[in-house]
């Protein structure tokens, strides 16, 4: 199992906690194991639901190296004035009951603190406002953990203390869009469920920041279960249609956050490589799941078979493999646009980093087009079987390629 100072080196902690802090406001360990891809956020909701008996068997490190890292973490937070907050975890879902970190003592108790500023000393005519903001903040929680008739009780209380208050019709609106789970997809409702929960997004995010993420999560779950099921055959178990491909199950679980099954329900569509959409989100959930040699994969193949496609993943700000897009810009930067195409990318790739990507299968049929024979000419040279009848064929289908490893030798 890998260290925490392999994944998360001194020299970027501090940066990736002044990030939560921003963003959240407060530092909280799991969010911080999260953010740090040190718990995967499939493990973390099925611990959340009561699908796990603890946590620490989900976690990317060992319990000891964990425990260090948010030690080391709220040290940095302590510094910052921040003060603990102590923290319970408890199962999701209206019926409350506490959950299970592990058997790891050193690693529960790291779990079981927050660091948050100080609370200001409020004037006695200031407890009017910050009771309302207690309120506030209960019902977020119980719209965050699916508490949904907490949240109502909570939102009634507020409604009673300040009838006026600007944020109760947004509350309202989430609570109905639980009440309305149980619902969802019945009597041909999975479309108008889906612009629902699209619909229901900025709101979330305004009235409940990064935990929309979760009360969101949730239910895109739902939906990409019902969606999964072969009882509505106009959406549910049919062959992708990139024309309605919005309402698949795969871009559902997307969106819930839960790659594991997004790529299972993509790998089950027969045709997934001839659909672009498919595999950027196919590539994503590689990635999300630590399989960078299949998120590459199937950028590569877009290379191959969809340029277009890949040009703008590469080029989009968000793009997750950074090596990757830095190798897209040097490539550019050759100046060699009338030799070589996007096309040719995953070729000049095997030159510019043998160890990274000859490793690097191909995806789907061997193709036997000149491209495809260069490739595998290279591949086999810098691999080292080199020889002077590949080196032949290679400059006869792409003599600039030929050049690019003769140069690549001559400065070995």
């Amino acid at each position: 199992m890998d260290s925490v100072r392999d994944a998360i080196p001194d020299q970027e902690l501090r940066p990736l906690v002044d990030r939560l802090l921003l963003e959240q406001g407060r530092l909280d360990p799991l969010e911080l194991l999260l953010a740090a891809d040190l718990l995967g956020y499939e493990d973390y909701v099925a611990w959340r639901t009561g699908g796990r008996s603890d946590l620490q068997g989900a976690l990317r490190a060992s319990p000891k190296a964990i425990a260090g890292f948010l030690e080391d973490s709220g040290g940095y937070a302590r510094g910052q004035k921040l003060v603990a907050v102590p923290l319970e975890h408890m199962v999701w879902g209206d019926r409350e009951r506490p959950l299970s970190i592990g058997p790891h003592p050193e690693l529960t108790r790291a779990c079981a603190l927050a660091y948050a500023p100080p609370p200001e000393r409020c004037q006695l005519d200031l407890f009017q406002d910050s009771t309302a903001l207690l309120l506030e903040e209960e019902v977020r929680t119980a719209l965050v953990e699916h508490r949904t008739d907490r949240a109502r009780d909570q939102v009634a209380r507020l409604m009673h203390r300040d009838p006026k208050h600007p944020r109760l019709g947004g509350f309202l609106r989430l609570i109905q869009t639980l009440d309305d789970a149980d619902a969802n997809g019945r009597d041909g409702r999975v479309e108008e469920r889906w612009r629902e929960l699209e619909e229901i997004g900025p709101l979330a995010a305004q009235l409940l920041g990064h935990r929309a993420r979760d009360f969101l999560g949730t239910l895109w779950a739902a939906l990409a279960e019902r969606l999964g099921e072969r009882v509505d055959e106009r959406l549910a178990g049919r062959p992708f249609d990139p024309g309605t491909g919005e309402f698949h199950a795969a871009i559902a679980w997307t969106r819930a956050g839960r790659w594991e099954r997004a790529r299972e329900t993509i790998e089950s569509e027969p045709d997934w490589l001839d659909h672009p959409v498919l595999v950027l989100f196919h590539a994503e959930a590689c990635w999300r799941g630590r399989d960078l040699c299949g998120a590459r994969r199937d950028w590569l193949w877009l290379c191959r078979e969809y340029p277009s496609a890949a040009e703008r993943a590469f080029r989009d700000p968000a793009f997750p493999d950074r090596r990757l897009a830095d190798l897209w810009s040097a490539f550019g930067d050759l100046g060699l646009e009338d030799e070589l195409e996007t096309e040719d990318f995953p070729a000049w790739l095997l030159l510019e980093d043998p160890k990274a990507f000859a490793v690097i299968r191909e995806t789907g049929d061997a193709s036997s087009d000149d491209r495809a024979t260069a490739y595998r000419l290279l591949h086999a040279l810098v691999s080292g079987d080199d020889t002077i009848d590949r080196r032949r064929e290679l400059g006869e289908i792409q003599p600039t390629l030929l050049k690019q490893f003769l140069a690549c030798r001559s400065r070995a």
